[in-house]
């Protein structure tokens, strides 16, 4: 397994196996001070399931962390499953989108954060997101 694509975006959403992207691609927050809250963001991730490893189940955590990769509180952890589709060729490998929503983060600090992801303790995804005071 592996992540094929990682972004940030201002809303994402999956329907029926698509992905939908609202305002993605960014990686700064502008705050008027810190602390501060960000009313809404989501984490944008395609996963590519080797044919072999479909049907069994992929553990995934995700986790915040400050920019000395300590932990914050926000942490995620679950499985993946995926199946294979119907007349799928053997050796295909499958894409599988996922939008995780946040509402209302608090940063305590400026400076660099990241969303971490890991799985069977392997980091398959970094994306780095910065809080900057304009103020």
């Amino acid at each position: 397994m592996q992540v094929t694509t990682a972004m940030l975006a201002d809303a994402a959403s999956v329907e029926s196996g698509k992905l939908y992207v609202h305002g993605g691609g960014w990686d700064t927050i502008d705050v008027a001070a810190v602390p501060a809250t960000h009313p809404t963001l989501a984490l944008v991730l395609i996963f590519r399931i080797e044919y072999d490893e479909a049907l069994a189940d992929i553990p995934i955590v995700i986790e915040l962390l400050d920019e000395d990769d300590k932990p914050l509180e926000l942490r995620l952890e679950g499985k993946m499953n995926a199946g294979h589709p119907p007349r799928l060729r053997p050796g295909t490998a499958t894409f599988h989108p996922l939008a995780l929503p946040f509402a209302m983060l608090t940063f305590q600090r400026e400076g660099g954060y990241r969303f971490r992801v890991t799985s069977q303790g392997r980091e398959v995804a970094s994306i780095p997101l910065r809080v900057r005071a304009i103020a």
